[in-house]
């Protein structure tokens, strides 16, 4: 991971400090997920568990936190009191502003962590799908949803981003916008497979 970031030591400091403990916990089992799934489908093993444990360290702040970083990195004014959406994007800002990280490829897998995007490299797709199917989450399709990643990836990743489009519409909101070239980038891809 030092190849990654020289300030590893600090960056830890700072996660420990921000994450609530279950956040923590999570952060762990993504780091560990998305591990495994890049030694199966031949990704770089480092930086998915690099990417995997640092993907939420803006997860846990304030709303006032949240919007004074979305203003400082000069992101889109859509993640102003969007926490939901903006933590991926400023976490992936404060890797490369606070901590130095300069790989583009872990900084995209934490930036579309959230919502997926058009394009998404293997790197990113692995840590969008361990970020839903790490050992710490509790629904009912977890183990089968596991079972599958390790064998269809692209599969598991069609469920999830299906999954979390139809939990915004039951909640009546509006879906990003990568989320939805995200599904159909997967979509493709899964038919030019068949």
């Amino acid at each position: 991971m030092n190849t990654i970031c020289t300030k590893t030591a600090k960056l830890e400091k700072f996660m420990k400090k921000q994450l609530k403990p279950s956040r923590y916990t999570h952060s762990l089992g993504v780091e560990k997920m998305a591990s495994e799934l890049a030694a199966i489908y031949g990704a770089d093993t480092d930086k998915a568990a690099f990417a995997g444990r640092y993907h939420d360290i803006a997860k846990c702040f304030t709303p006032e936190v949240m919007n004074g970083y979305v203003r400082q990195f000069g992101l889109p004014e859509i993640y102003i009191d969007n926490n939901p959406l903006a933590h991926s994007k400023v976490a992936a800002e404060i890797l490369k502003t606070e901590f130095g990280v300069t790989d583009e490829e872990v900084l995209n897998a934490v930036r579309s962590h959230t919502t997926g995007r058009r394009d998404m490299s293997l790197l990113e797709e692995i840590v969008y799908v361990a970020d839903a199917i790490e050992e710490n989450r509790n629904y009912p399709e977890l183990k089968a949803l596991q079972e599958q990643a390790r064998v269809d990836l692209d599969g598991a990743c069609l469920f999830i981003m299906d999954y979390t489009l139809q939990q915004l519409e039951k909640k009546g909101r509006v879906p990003d916008r990568d989320t939805i070239e995200a599904r159909q980038f997967i979509t493709d891809r899964i038919r030019n497979k068949e």
